[in-house]
């Protein structure tokens, strides 16, 4: 990743970049087209945590449940959960989920026995456990783990991150992007409200996202009859091979 540039490093690369005088601070900025950029600044940042799971944003979430409660607040820079990644640790299985609205009216409401995997989830930002654990269940209390995308991309503190938040508000806000992405991506959006031609600032961007997005965390080894892997030991558990199965 590319050394990360604090507000103003960046807002004056994008306004160089468009022919636009530079700016001194990001801080009680008064012209409408300096005004303008920060906006989109601060609009562009919090768009690109939606369109990709960046490594610098993710985040591990364990908890120990309590008795008789099945309700937990979330985390408070929580942006979105990474899928499969729920997980009891306490039986060591995966937590079933997350559960649509009519399958958690059915699982609170309908006859069913109490199953020993835990179902989950989300709703009025609280993560949601059912069966809710009781003294009489064999455990009572569960360590639930999962990951998920933090909503903050900006970090505060001259001597090192001392806080984080989801918008600019000073010169020495550091930006947890790289610098090119979020630069051609705040010049894509002028373009845009300008109503200028944007093929060529849209093709800078997307050359940059993709070879960004491609490299982010590494790839797989690509199968062409990739199939989901089980923590179990089965017949797929055996390597391939011509094996004495009969008598010795």
């Amino acid at each position: 990743m590319a050394q990360y540039w604090n507000s103003l490093q960046l807002l004056n690369q994008t306004a160089g970049e468009l022919g636009l005088p530079q700016v001194n601070t990001v801080v009680g900025i008064t012209d409408v087209q300096s005004l303008q950029l920060l906006s989109m600044l601060n609009a562009a940042g919090n768009e690109l945590l939606l369109y990709y799971p960046w490594e610098q944003f993710r985040k591990e979430w364990v908890f120990q449940t309590t008795v008789d409660q099945g309700e937990y607040d979330l985390p408070a820079d929580w942006g979105y959960a990474i899928d499969q990644t729920q997980w009891d640790r306490t039986d060591h299985w995966p937590l079933i989920g997350p559960k649509s609205a009519q399958e958690w009216a059915w699982l609170k409401g309908g006859l069913l026995a109490a199953a020993p995997r835990l179902r989950f989830r989300v709703m009025a930002n609280k993560f949601m456990l059912w069966p809710i654990p009781t003294t009489a269940s064999s455990p009572s209390q569960y360590t639930i783990s999962q990951e998920y995308i933090a909503d903050t991309w900006v970090a505060s503190g001259t001597a090192g991150p001392t806080a984080y938040s989801s918008m600019v508000t000073k010169d020495s806000d550091i930006i947890l992007y790289d610098p090119w992405l979020l630069s051609r991506y705040v010049k894509l959006k002028f373009y845009q409200l300008k109503g200028f031609d944007m093929s060529g600032v849209q093709s800078d961007f997307m050359r940059i996202y993709n070879g960004l997005t491609g490299k982010d965390v590494g790839a797989p080894i690509l199968t062409l009859a990739r199939a989901p892997a089980s923590q179990f030991l089965g017949p797929w558990s055996v390597p391939d091979g011509s094996w004495n199965v009969g008598q010795p």
